[in-house]
């Protein structure tokens, strides 16, 4: 083995471990081989344990500094207002600011929750900042990093948000029909059924919304979004 593969191989703690076992069993005879081995483990287990923890803690003190900036004040536009330290002076400038520092942490930790929330952050910025090819990549990779988290399904109803925004319409209905028929517990089906009638109306198919916006109001009488539906039915209706 090379010393640059041995090298690396030392940096990873589970692997370090593995070496001191194995250390421990060359050096050992007899009864004391047991023990030694038994020690090296536990030590593996501690160190992995610890490792993990503090790659929790990074991650999180990442994504901490970039949701600040997302929570940073925007100073009023045309009061002539000076824009002190952690403010912006609009909500695009805070949004790309905030970029960069969300990416990072989803690409540094990908698979920890921290990364997953904001990688999932990364690509609902991507939307609001009209980028929504690259936010449908972003998206996907949530979903596919967080199947059968909340995250996970977000990002599908994510996927057709961003499609929406860019005229995608049909693509948009498909995804949102699907995660209607849906069994997943944790699919708002009465927001995805608002989507769904807002992305018919987007595409001309008002039967259709009419149909989405009923179900709605039939299936879910105490929706936070029942007057919304009531009143895209009054002016599909011609009431408004």
């Amino acid at each position: 083995m090379k010393r640059t593969e041995r090298h690396h191989l030392k940096e990873d703690p589970l692997v370090a471990g593995v070496l001191a076992a194995r250390q421990a069993v060359a050096g050992r005879g007899g009864a004391g081989i047991i023990a030694g081995v038994i020690v090296a483990v536990l030590v593996v287990v501690g160190g992995l344990y610890g490792w993990q923890q503090l790659r929790l803690a990074q991650s999180g003190e990442l994504l901490a500094t970039a949701m600040a900036v997302l929570e940073a004040p925007v100073a009023n536009e045309g009061e002539g207002q000076s824009v002190g330290a952690g403010s912006y002076s609009s909500i695009d400038d805070k949004l790309e600011a905030a970029l960069p520092l969300l990416r990072a942490a989803a690409e540094e930790y990908p698979s920890l929750p921290a990364g997953i929330v904001a990688r999932y952050q990364s690509a609902a910025l991507l939307v609001t900042l009209g980028r929504a090819e690259e936010a449908l990549r972003y998206f996907e990779q949530v979903a596919e990093l967080d199947p059968d988290g909340v995250y996970g399904n977000m990002a599908r109803l994510g996927r057709a948000e961003a499609l929406l925004s860019n005229g995608d319409y049909d693509q948009a209905i498909v995804l949102l029909e699907a995660e209607v028929t849906s069994s997943g517990v944790d699919i708002p089906v009465d927001a995805v059924l608002m989507r769904l009638g807002i992305a018919y109306q987007l595409s001309n198919q008002q039967t259709e919304a009419i149909s989405a916006y009923t179900r709605l109001l039939n299936e879910f009488p105490a929706s936070q979004y029942r007057f919304d539906a009531e009143s895209e039915l009054d002016s599909l209706s011609g009431g408004g």
